[in-house]
């Protein structure tokens, strides 16, 4: 099985893509080296594939990475399942992940995260949680984005070393860290792999 991601960018029009465009690419070419697996298209809109278990990780870096710029946020969906056919571009492939994430994403209305796989017993019970991972993600700070797409992108570094490398104090590292709920968040992308494993067997 895959994942994958479909989302656009909520309030686009408020900030030139120069700002967000070339940093999603930049991101989306790092963890993806197959460039017929992302496309950003519609100015606005993207999608990309992911490994099942890494899905929410991915979907947590784009969140951060794109609320990094003040007055713009990012709805998302996540599709689970099979890969019929791989075209040229992503968006022009087919497979029961791709229409999942095509009708979850068309289901987002009052939140910005949802995922949808062959496993209704697995939707239900992380659904829910993803409703509260999105309410917490929504009211990121530009500051406490920039330094949550650092550690989520940079897990294997110390608070002092990301304060030094970002040249900022180290208390304002681990207060951003505490108001993002990175902590909570990491409990949160275990428990999904987990849970992948067990009711997608992947």
């Amino acid at each position: 099985m895959i994942a994958v991601i479909t989302g656009d960018i909520i309030n686009s029009r408020a900030v030139n893509p120069e700002i967000w465009q070339p940093k999603l690419k930049d991101y989306l070419a790092e963890i993806v080296k197959d460039p017929q697996k992302w496309e950003i298209y519609r100015g606005d809109s993207f999608q990309v594939e992911v490994e099942v278990a890494h899905a929410l990780e991915t979907v947590l870096c784009i969140k951060a990475l794109i609320k990094s710029s003040n007055l713009i946020d990012v709805r998302m969906s996540v599709g689970i399942g099979e890969k019929d056919s791989e075209e040229k571009k992503i968006t022009e492939s087919f497979g029961t992940a791709h229409v999942n994430s095509g009708e979850s994403f068309e289901r987002l209305k009052n939140n910005t995260l949802l995922l949808k796989s062959p496993n209704v017993t697995f939707d239900e019970y992380f659904n829910p949680i993803l409703r509260l991972v999105s309410f917490i993600a929504d009211s990121w700070k530009p500051v406490t984005s920039e330094t949550l797409f650092y550690a989520l992108t940079n897990k294997g570094l110390k608070q002092k070393e990301m304060a030094k490398r970002l040249e900022k104090d180290s208390t304002t590292i681990n207060k951003a860290l505490k108001r993002g709920a990175y902590d909570e968040l990491m409990l949160t992308l275990d428990l999904f792999s987990k849970k992948a494993k067990e009711c997608l067997n992947c």
